[in-house]
């Protein structure tokens, strides 16, 4: 009878034959021979190709849809699709279409060309630099703001148009001016100098993109300044009012005069508009004039009156109340306001004074008892003007009885307030019981009703039911 010998043990006879006569060969190969051949791992895997990727550009948000042409992506369709990744960032939703094509969805990633690596699961792995290219959409720019200047430059206009990226420059003619980033929308710029004439203002952003407005700002003579209002027109003779001069052709760092006085506080705010505050001056009507820094300049005449101190008023006050603890905001309306104006309730000095413009001032009011106050207004002059009616500071003042009998020990009250009679109810008293048994609230509104609850609290700290809810309407 003959005896059969399975593949794995004839392959053990022939181990040990070879060990016993080329031992160092048997230890260098024995992991490769002990385990019969699969036909399938025979012959190393061949690396993947990349050939071509279509489209090879998309915008950094990524989430385009891109296919890979090449090789040996896999063995089979059916297999685990490869890897792929754009400049380092792995992409999602990679497909395997055959071992010839791929299907991925790319990743974000900042503009530029980047490396595109394909990986197959056996680990297998090709890389073709800069073969994606992420780029934003091109700018566009739709208009400039305002279309002229003077030729000395240091006009600041407004750049309105689209996909505008943060580090965008701009020129004017060539010339590179100063930019600030405001948004995808709109950017702001300082004219430089230039001779004159009409230009092309150019956008480019960071990574080359631009766009082009042609003639879209003219640089100007003198003549193109002017000076067209002045808000408010007429102010106390000790000088103080704030003002808006309103024209065309203001340059950062222009200055303004009133009857040949410099004011102070001059403030760019755009090519049409100044703010700024005059200075003191003898009574009468003055010419307003600009001068932009290439000295070129531009007058209003009688522009602003300079009156007497009568001219200061106060219109109205709102809100015209508020709680007694103060801190309720208030704008102030009237006429021929000053920088560094003060304001007094009750002749309690407000808690913050904030000017706004010669009519207006934003107060914020003190802590004061409950009732009406005057509103008064100072000027540094020593100007003074009151309201004709009165602010109102509201409180509540609530009162209870001690329980006449009680189980245990009372140590305090808390006190609870709500905007209706079913609550909710929120405690006034902080974490600390009422030792008296009266409380006076000084945060209410007026022409409001609150409910009021008050609860005895034991030296545990554990609460009785509430007494309550009582009703308390507060004055206009």
């Amino acid at each position: 009878m003959k005896s059969k010998v399975s593949e794995r043990n004839l392959a053990a006879c022939v181990i040990a034959l070879l060990a016993a006569v080329v031992p160092l060969f048997f230890a260098a190969c024995r992991s490769d021979i002990t385990s019969p051949l699969d036909p399938s791992t025979a012959q190393q895997a061949a690396a993947p190709t990349i050939k071509s990727i279509v489209p090879d550009i998309a915008p950094p948000a990524g989430g385009a849809t891109v296919t890979i042409n090449g090789s040996n992506f896999s063995s089979s369709a059916q297999a685990t699709p490869p890897s792929v990744s754009f400049g380092g960032v792995a992409a999602k939703n990679v497909r395997m279409i055959s071992s010839l094509q791929l299907v991925a969805t790319v990743p974000p990633h900042s503009s530029g060309k980047v490396n595109v690596q394909v990986t197959t699961a056996d680990g297998m792995s090709s890389s073709v630099p800069g073969a994606f290219t992420y780029t934003a959409s091109s700018p566009t720019v739709r208009s400039v703001s305002p279309t002229s200047g003077g030729t000395a430059g240091g006009t600041v206009v407004t750049v309105t148009g689209s996909n505008f990226a943060s580090g965008a420059t701009v020129s004017f003619g060539g010339a590179p001016a100063s930019v600030s980033f405001l948004s995808s929308t709109q950017l702001t710029a300082v004219t430089p100098a230039h001779a004159a004439g009409s230009v092309n203002v150019v956008i480019t952003n960071p990574d080359s993109t631009s766009a082009m407005l042609a003639g879209g700002f003219n640089f100007g003579t003198a003549s193109s300044l002017a000076v067209s209002s002045v808000t408010p027109n007429s102010g106390g003779t000790a000088g103080g009012t704030v003002v808006t001069v309103t024209g065309s052709n203001f340059a950062s760092g222009a200055t303004v005069s009133f009857g040949g006085s410099a004011a102070s506080g001059v403030s760019f705010v755009s090519a049409n508009q100044l703010t700024a505050t005059t200075p003191p001056h003898a009574s009468g009507s003055v010419s307003v004039a600009v001068t932009n820094p290439d000295s070129t300049s531009a007058a209003l005449p009688g522009g602003f009156t300079f009156g007497a101190s009568s001219s200061l008023a106060v219109s109205s006050v709102s809100p015209f109340s508020g709680p007694a603890a103060g801190g309720t905001k208030v704008t102030i309306s009237g006429a021929n306001f000053q920088v560094g104006v003060s304001v007094t309730f009750g002749g309690l000095p407000a808690a913050s004074v904030t000017l706004s413009n010669a009519s207006t001032i934003v107060a914020v009011t003190p802590q004061h008892s409950s009732g009406t106050a005057t509103v008064t207004i100072t000027n540094t002059s020593g100007q003074s003007a009151s309201w004709a009616k009165n602010y109102t500071f509201h409180s509540i003042d609530l009162l209870w009885d001690a329980p006449s009998t009680s189980p245990v020990t009372i140590a305090g009250y808390n006190i609870y307030r709500g905007n209706s009679s079913a609550g909710p109810f929120g405690k006034l008293n902080g974490s600390t019981p009422l030792s008296d048994t009266s409380f006076n609230d000084t945060t209410v509104e007026g022409s409001t009703t609150y409910y009021y609850e008050v609860k005895s609290v034991d030296s545990d700290g554990t609460e009785s039911a509430p007494a309550g809810p009582v009703p308390a309407t507060t004055s206009p």
